[in-house]
């Protein structure tokens, strides 16, 4: 046995449950209100931010010691104040952010609080269905994309299709599949009010949501169906998808409908994450993280369907050769709007 390597991986065992653990912070500090009184005044004791946040003191010394520990906030001696720095604060407290990670402070302990039945699944087989996670993934999903969706829809993600904008202003039929929330659907039909939007979304607590957001809006609507009940008459011009392929049953079969479902000449924005379909080139902790939401969400709720369980990482190679398979006339990787997270396609009928 070489010791160096047992100490060297002693070391990254306690990263991992160290990683664990600050997330379970950064979920209490979320819920509690800390985060967003930390992010509204920057800092200051035990004793003030306490008070400030109407909290308990000794949660919040514990928490906050926790948190200066993992980095996230920084910690004086001297005057015994916790600080967090405005570039933290983007990911923490700041909901307007495109960088506020606070739907991981959702969906990471719901994924964890199914482990015994992703377990028995990797035993018996099948897996844990969407609505066993319960309504904190509907409202993590929705807090994990909004952010950057309401910053860079309109602003980017849209514009890089070509000629897409102008169409929209004159007006056209748009789908988004698998809406969640409805941000997507409602930032377009709001953007572009001679445009008919329609979002689709199997989870009836999505739908209730999205409507409720958009009562005003008279151009866009939601339905409680899946890919494989899209609309073929009268056709889209354009849909899109955000993080929803992977999760399907039969994503093949999905990506299929929605070509289908395409005019002549429709186009199809498609998000998914940024991966290889090559796991040696996903060797990293960004790809260890994909991995790990893949098996406790992801895969398992695609595989309690009977699915295929492709998973998140399946990459844009995998992607390109479903497009072909489904009858896509064209795929064009979107590189100039991609990032850490996700990549960007543009599929053609």
């Amino acid at each position: 046995m070489d010791r160096a390597r047992i100490e060297a991986f002693l070391d990254r065992f306690i990263d991992f449950a160290a990683g664990a653990t600050t997330i379970g912070l950064l979920a209490v500090a979320d819920r509690s209100g800390l985060s967003r009184h930390l992010g509204e005044v920057g800092g200051g004791t035990i004793e003030d931010l306490a008070e400030g946040a109407g909290l308990q003191s000794r949660y919040v010394q514990e928490i906050l010691s926790g948190l200066a520990a993992a980095g996230v906030v920084d910690y004086d001696p001297g005057t015994r104040r916790f600080d967090l720095p405005a570039e933290h604060a983007l990911f923490t407290s700041d909901e307007s952010s495109p960088y506020f990670m606070g739907g991981f402070f959702d969906v990471l302990p719901a994924f964890l609080g199914q482990i015994d039945g992703v377990a028995n699944a990797t035993i018996h087989g099948g897996g844990v269905v969407f609505e066993q996670f319960g309504e904190a993934v509907v409202r993590g999903i929705s807090r994990s994309h909004s952010p950057s969706q309401r910053t860079f829809l309109l602003s980017r993600w849209l514009p890089a299709i070509p000629d897409a904008v102008p169409r929209l202003q004159s007006g056209i039929r748009v789908a988004d599949v698998g809406c969640g929330s409805g941000t997507v659907a409602i930032l377009i039909a709001s953007a572009f009010p001679k445009s008919r939007v329609i979002g689709y979304d199997v989870s009836s607590r999505s739908i209730a949501t999205a409507r409720d957001g958009s009562m005003t809006l008279p151009n866009v609507d939601f339905e409680e169906r899946g890919v494989e009940d899209l609309p073929l008459d009268p056709p889209f011009d354009l849909i899109t998808t955000f993080d929803v392929i992977h999760d399907l049953t039969d994503p093949l079969g999905g990506m299929r409908r929605i070509k289908d479902a395409l005019a002549e000449g429709g186009q199809y924005l498609m998000m998914e994450p940024n991966a290889s379909s090559r796991l040696e080139d996903n060797l990293s902790p960004r790809g260890a993280m994909l991995y790990g939401t893949s098996t406790l969400h992801c895969l398992t709720q695609s595989l309690a369907g009977g699915g295929t369980g492709l998973g998140a990482a399946w990459g844009r190679q995998r992607a390109e050769e479903m497009a072909a398979e489904a009858g896509f006339g064209s795929f064009q990787p979107l590189v100039e709007i991609s990032n850490k997270f996700s990549s960007f396609y543009l599929l053609t009928r």
